[in-house]
C-alpha cells in the first residue's frame, strides 16, 4: 500500500512537471516569435526569471527517483535558464581588470522614493561610495534644496529635470556641468541631457532617465489589461526614442535609468543596441534592484547603468539599502 500511494505521488508530481515544462517551452517559443508584442506575453517575459523558480522543487524530486526522461526535460529548462542569464554568472567575463592608467568615473544611479526623506542616511550611502556622479528618480522638485545642502560641499553641481510634476530626476555632480537639456515629452515624461567634462577634461554626455512604471497593480482588476498595454507601450516609445537620441550623438554617452524593465524584455534587448549594461558587464549575481512590500528580499533589476562603446566598466555592484524600496546600482567606468 505505502509503495502504491508513492508512486501514485510521482505519477501525479511527473504529470505536474510535463505540464510545467510544455507550458514553459510554449512561453520560449511565443517570446521568440513574438517577444513583447502582445500585453500577456511582455508580462510574462517581465517575470522570466520567476518562471523558471519550480525547477527548484522539480530537479531534486526526480535527481533522486531516476526518472530519467523527465530529468531531462528539467536539464532543457536549466539551459533555456542560462541562455537567459549567463552573463550574471559567466566568471571569465567578470575576472579582474589591470588598475586603469587614466583616472577612473564612478556613478550611481538611484531611485530615492517620492516619499523619502531620511536624506542622512541616502547621503551616508553616497559618501560610503564616493561617486563623481549621482543619477537620481522620485527626487520631489519641492526637495532639492534639503538634499543639495546635505550633499555639500562634494557635490556642488547639479542639474534638475524642470517640470512642475510630483516627482522628477536629477544629477548631481563633483565635475562641472556645461549644459542641460530635458528629454522631449512625449514620450520621456522624466528624462534629463547633461553634458560634462570628465577628469581629464574630455566631454561626455549623461542622460539620467526614469521610464513608465509598473503601477498597473494600484488600478482596479478591470483595467489590469489596459493599463498593463498603456506601461509597455509608452516603454517602447521612450525606448526608441532613446535609441534615437544616442545614435545622434557625437559624444560618449552614460545613462542612469530607473528604466523598470528586467534584462528579459523587449524593450532592454533594445537598449543594448546602442548601449552596454555596466551590471551585466562587470558585476556578479542576479543584482536584484527592486523590493516589494512583503517579501524581504529585491525581487527585480530594474535599474541601470549604461554606456556606449567608449566607455568601458571596470566595475559595478549593487549598493546598500538608503531608506528605498530601490537599492543603488554603482559603478566605476574608464574612458580610454
Amino acid at each position: 500500500m505505502l509503495v502504491f500511494r508513492r508512486r501514485r505521488r510521482f505519477s501525479v508530481i511527473g504529470l505536474l512537471s510535463w505540464l510545467y515544462l510544455v507550458a514553459l517551452l510554449v512561453w520560449f517559443s511565443l517570446r521568440l516569435l513574438f517577444f513583447d508584442r502582445f500585453w500577456w506575453l511582455a508580462l510574462l517575459n517581465t517575470l522570466a526569471f520567476y518562471l523558471f523558480v519550480p525547477i527548484v522543487v522539480f530537479l531534486p524530486l526526480y535527481l533522486w527517483s531516476r526518472q530519467r526522461q523527465l530529468l531531462l526535460g528539467l536539464l532543457f529548462a536549466c539551459l533555456l535558464f542560462l541562455s537567459l542569464f549567463y552573463p550574471l554568472f559567466n566568471p571569465f567575463a567578470k575576472a579582474a581588470l589591470p588598475a586603469p592608467a587614466q583616472p577612473t568615473l564612478k556613478v550611481i544611479s538611484f531611485n530615492l522614493r517620492w516619499d523619502n526623506q531620511n536624506y542622512g542616511k541616502v547621503a551616508q550611502m553616497i559618501r560610503t561610495a564616493q561617486p563623481d556622479l549621482i543619477g537620481l528618480q522620485e527626487l520631489q522638485p519641492g526637495e532639492v534644496s534639503n538634499l543639495a545642502a546635505v550633499l555639500a560641499p562634494d557635490y556642488p553641481y547639479r542639474a534638475v529635470h524642470p517640470v512642475d510634476l510630483f516627482h522628477t530626476v536629477a544629477l548631481f555632480s563633483r565635475l562641472p556641468i556645461d549644459s542641460m537639456t530635458a528629454l522631449p515629452n512625449p514620450p520621456l515624461e522624466r528624462g534629463l541631457q547633461v553634458t560634462i567634462h570628465d577628469k581629464n577634461d574630455r566631454p561626455l554626455n549623461v542622460l539620467v532617465t526614469h521610464l513608465a512604471p509598473n503601477n498597473m497593480p494600484l488600478f482596479p482588476l478591470s483595467r489590469f489589461a489596459a493599463e498593463t498595454r498603456d506601461r509597455y507601450s509608452r516603454r517602447a516609445a521612450e525606448t526608441a526614442s532613446l535609441q534615437t537620441l544616442v545614435r545622434s550623438q557625437s559624444l560618449p554617452t552614460l545613462m542612469l535609468c530607473d528604466c523598470n524593465m528586467t534584462d528579459t524584455s523587449e524593450t532592454y534587448a533594445q537598449l543594448r543596441q546602442v548601449f552596454k549594461d555596466s551590471f551585466q558587464e562587470r558585476g556578479w549575481g542576479l543584482g536584484h534592484t527592486i523590493s516589494v512590500k512583503g517579501i524581504p528580499f529585491p525581487v527585480q533589476r530594474i535599474d541601470y547603468i549604461w554606456h556606449t562603446d567608449e566607455i568601458q566598466a571596470i566595475d559595478a555592484f549593487v549598493g546598500p539599502d538608503a531608506n528605498s524600496d530601490h537599492l543603488p546600482i554603482v559603478a566605476t567606468l574608464r574612458y580610454p
